[in-house]
């Protein structure tokens, strides 16, 4: 278990694209996943139960998601490489697609039930499966239980504990992905979408946060998912929302449950809605061995697996934990989320939606532009004729087809 720089992994890539297939062993199968290098050396004896069973090696690469998504679009231009596995971020899906088999043949429809319906949707396009879940989370309300005994749970608890503790609860509204996973749980259950800036749900729930700002902490410009977790330890937050890592690091502080616990995320007009985030594996279209990645997906996706991969990595899985125990106390916010998971949309332009968005939030909540005229002039830029071959960038990316 290697984690090669990407100049390297990508002259491999490159090389083993140059080969012949059947130079590679039959016997080994290679799967490059975002994880670090201690947590490779985990994911190997996990995985050990599988090699023992088909009599293989399972070679792992640590890397970037961003390093994996170069290496795998080298591989299918050049119709050749090693990977046999791949893990992308959620957010990469729309612009992977075309590089990857699809999967509906492998995937039995009891192995559905393990993850949310948007989970698998986020996987498919076209009306082909292409990637399956890996690794999955979602956000939930991470909270002070000393300070707040009672976590708020409608927009307007929320609205009512920001200003009677003006910097004690954060939104993520630095320029980056977390501003989106903060933000669109309130759009979403306000009947907005990242498609639909301009919708009346989207304004109404820009408009929302618009009213917060004034109280949030005054480092949710640039907090991100760490640094807020480090401010919610030395009790100078008391409530954010963030993924389950979060929970885990508290608890190894020695903070969880005694202090900080998880909870739902507060409910708009429309309901509650959470982001769906983490890891999706595909087998590249130039896969050395298909039909042995086949059946590694094939092992992940059952409930037994997805315990073992839960507890041996210590990420927060697919199963709920068992109730009544610590771990079910910890997790309860999330556990309660998982009916109300939302996706953010896998299309094409996915990376330029977002950074248009994220300016939009800073804009809001930052800036203090009202919100009307903010989500206009983002509605605008979508519509703008992007080149001479296409209309605009809703209908180019296919955003125009999303629903809220």
């Amino acid at each position: 278990m290697i984690a090669w720089p990407l100049a390297m992994l990508l002259a491999l890539a490159a090389m083993l694209a140059g080969c012949n297939r059947t130079s590679s062993s039959n016997d080994e199968l290679t799967i490059a996943l975002a994880i670090y290098p201690s947590e490779a050396e985990r994911y190997r004896s996990f995985a050990s139960d599988f090699e023992a069973r088909e009599h293989v090696q399972v070679r792992i690469i640590a890397q970037t998601y961003n390093d994996i998504l170069q290496v795998l679009k080298v591989q299918a231009r050049a119709r050749g490489g090693g990977l046999d596995l791949v893990e992308l971020d959620l957010a990469m899906l729309g612009v992977s697609m075309g590089d990857v088999a699809p999967l509906d043949a492998i995937v039995p429809p009891q192995a559905r039930r393990l993850f949310p319906a948007a989970a698998w949707q986020a996987g498919s396009a076209g009306g082909k499966l292409r990637f399956v879940p890996h690794r999955l989370m979602w956000q939930a309300m991470i909270y002070n239980r000393i300070e707040v005994p009672h976590p708020p749970a409608t927009w307007n608890e929320l609205a009512l504990f920001a200003r009677a503790h003006p910097g004690k609860f954060v939104l993520k509204a630095a320029r980056y992905e977390g501003a989106i996973c903060d933000v669109m749980p309130f759009v979403w259950s306000a009947g907005g979408g990242l498609c639909s800036p301009d919708d009346a749900g989207s304004v109404r729930a820009m408009d929302f946060l618009g009213g917060l700002a004034p109280f949030l902490n005054p480092e949710s410009a640039v907090f991100r998912e760490a640094s807020v977790l480090e401010a919610q330890a030395r009790g100078s937050v008391w409530i954010h929302f963030n993924w389950p890592f979060a929970i885990g690091y508290l608890q190894s502080k020695g903070l969880a449950p005694s202090v900080d616990m998880s909870a739902p995320l507060p409910a708009g007009p429309d309901g509650m809605a959470t982001p769906l985030g983490g890891g999706y594996l595909g087998i590249p279209i130039s896969a050395p061995h298909p039909a042995l990645a086949a059946k590694f997906i094939k092992y992940l996706l059952n409930p037994e697996t997805q315990r073992r991969l839960s507890h041996d990595l210590g990420w927060y899985g697919s199963v709920a934990p068992e109730p009544g125990s610590e771990e079910a106390q910890l997790y309860a916010g999330y556990t309660a989320m998982r009916p109300y998971v939302r996706a953010r949309p896998a299309v094409d332009c996915y990376t330029q939606l977002s950074n248009r968005w994220q300016s939009t939030i800073r804009a809001v909540m930052i800036d203090h532009q009202p919100a009307a005229a903010a989500l206009a002039g983002l509605a605008a830029q979508l519509e703008v004729k992007s080149d001479a071959r296409s209309d605009n960038l809703n209908e180019r990316c296919g955003c125009a087809s999303v629903p809220p």
